[in-house]
């Protein structure tokens, strides 16, 4: 197998790319689903790392910082207002802890886990006084139970071996305290694939192990004790017109966007993800509460 190095002359031309990423992680996504519960924290740290290593033109790693910046500014307009100034905040998968220091500005602590040392390493290069970064356990944070007031997951969920997420999900109800939010953004599956598996197989066979829809989430989110799921009301270039105020109460109940889902299913697969944006299920965006 060819080994890239970090220098851009070494890769392989810009058009075989997305090939060669997804043929590493159709590999490696193998060793993930047959890893056991025992050792599944060891072998996801080892294949992201392996992958970052194998593709060193990964997102990851070659990440645009000015993009980056305004995309995670965007994200705190959309959803800063669901915080409070005392609240410690935890960004599960923080990757390399743009979307963390950015929420720090908001609220009293913020923290960043991730499986990956090399992502951790990255983000803490760059760490304001109320941030930390810890290489962890994502199906079971290590934190204290009720020591946390919100918790992000983004693009997280997709990564998890179906088998663990119930059980991450009870573990996120555990570490967040009465009245605490849980913010999911996870890709959707009835517009999938969306991982580097695209165009090259119809469902999703690199690292997203599993997509899910609205109406699954919110049932095992309920099914691990939270309360009052909701999505977005309206698209998020309307929210983040909104004012703050009203951007906290601009969501419906998932039972709403289960009912569009299903109409969503009767079109044609090829309008589905033309039909999704509109009806608001493009994507699975939930804040769950904790009673």
């Amino acid at each position: 197998m060819t080994t890239w190095t970090q220098d851009p002359r070494s890769w392989p031309p810009a058009a075989d790319r997305a090939r060669h990423h997804w043929m590493v992680e159709h590999r490696l996504r193998q060793e993930l689903l047959a890893s056991n519960a025992a050792e599944r924290e060891r072998v996801t740290r080892e294949v992201y790392n392996e992958l970052f290593r194998e593709v060193p033109w990964h997102d990851a790693n070659v990440a645009d910082a000015g993009t980056t910046e305004a995309y995670e500014e965007h994200w705190l307009r959309l959803y800063g207002p669901l915080t409070r100034p005392t609240d410690v905040l935890l960004d599960i998968g923080c990757g390399r802890g743009s979307l963390v220091r950015h929420f720090a500005r908001v609220v009293a602590e913020a923290v960043g886990l991730d499986a990956s040392d090399a992502m951790v390493a990255i983000a803490e290069q760059s760490q304001p006084g109320n941030v930390r970064f810890v290489v962890g356990n994502l199906l079971n944070p290590p934190l204290p139970p009720c020591s946390v007031d919100f918790v992000v997951s983004r693009q997280l969920m997709e990564h998890l071996h179906p088998d663990d997420v119930p059980g991450h999900l009870r573990a996120v109800h555990e570490i967040l305290r009465p009245g605490g939010r849980f913010l999911i953004e996870t890709p959707s599956r009835i517009t999938g694939p969306w991982d580097i598996s695209r165009g090259f197989t119809d469902v999703a066979s690199g690292f997203h192990l599993r997509e899910y829809t609205n109406s699954e989430m919110g049932a095992m989110l309920r099914s691990a004790g939270f309360r009052r799921v909701r999505g977005p009301a309206v698209p998020a270039r309307v929210l983040a017109l909104l004012g703050r105020r009203i951007r906290r109460r601009a969501y419906v109940p998932v039972q709403v966007k289960g009912v569009l889902e299903r109409a969503l299913r009767m079109a044609p697969p090829n309008l589905r993800p033309r039909l999704a944006g509109p009806l608001l299920v493009r994507d699975v965006t939930l804040v769950a509460e904790r009673c």
